[in-house]
């Protein structure tokens, strides 16, 4: 079926053959997965996967817009079990940081954001799997008001030039903060509810987001609320550890051909 119907300016995936929209409708039902049973972490393999069928800043402006649709999903979840007063040192200084990362992020070439892409997510990606900030939390104190703006002004950074990762630094500051695992993916959930809406606000007003994309976002939107649906069902029923471990794996292998991909394109 084609859609001759519609604007040449609104035409879903013009880029895209068939096989490319296949890749990318599975690649978001299965990163959904993550958003279902860890509350988070879903934009970061989007990203990453998404990058290498379509151009960079589209992939992560997809993985936004669709988040934005999806995330709803969650939402409840995280007004329920969340902490509004853990979240919220972390907000203010997001906000910044996200804002100024969506403005360099808009500015940056394309080959070079995918080098910065696999840099920085697989920097991320390895940080975690070696929990190098867990470390750094036992010579620091992580529920300090400066640490808190800190590892939120990080995060935003990352989380507006790359799209994704940066949730993985406010999960070191949560798992102190919050003293159950119930907690903290409640309050995961409603710091990255607000900051991914937030992000798109930010994305609207400097004109990074447009109709085409959110029609696009649409289309991948059952994919996404299915594989959520699993992921919920996952992290209720099963050791996510495990799970966990792989994901990381397939991350810095994403991230690894993501970054040669990027240098072959800008050397």
């Amino acid at each position: 079926m084609t859609l001759d119907f519609l604007p040449p300016d609104l035409v879903p995936f013009h880029r895209l053959d068939g096989v490319g929209v296949a890749l990318l409708v599975l690649i978001y039902g299965a990163t959904a997965t993550i958003r279902g049973a860890f509350g988070f972490g879903a934009i970061t393999p989007a990203v990453l996967f998404s990058t290498l069928v379509t151009e960079p800043h589209h992939a992560v402006l997809l993985a936004l817009s669709a988040g934005v649709i999806t995330q709803v999903q969650m939402i409840p979840f995280g007004l329920r079990h969340g902490d509004w007063k853990i979240a919220r040192p972390m907000i203010a200084a997001g906000f910044a940081a996200i804002a100024v990362g969506l403005l360099i992020f808009k500015k940056i070439e394309a080959g070079w954001l995918m080098v910065l892409l696999g840099v920085v997510l697989a920097g991320v990606m390895v940080m975690d799997r070696y929990h190098v900030l867990d470390r750094l939390a036992r010579k620091i104190d992580l529920r300090g008001m400066a640490t808190a703006l800190g590892l939120s002004t990080t995060a935003g950074l990352i989380a507006g030039i790359a799209g994704g990762g940066g949730m993985y630094f406010y999960s070191v500051y949560l798992k102190l903060a919050c003293p159950t695992p119930a907690l903290m993916r409640g309050t995961a959930i409603l710091l990255g509810s607000i900051f991914m809406y937030w992000r798109f606000i930010v994305a609207i007003v400097v004109g990074l987001i447009s109709l085409r994309l959110l029609i696009e976002s649409l289309f991948l939107a059952p994919a996404s609320w299915f594989g959520a649906w699993i992921g919920i069902r996952f992290f209720h029923g099963s050791d996510t550890s495990r799970f966990y471990g792989v994901f990381q794996l397939v991350l810095l292998i994403g991230a690894g051909a993501l970054l040669w991909k990027g240098l072959d394109r800008v050397l």
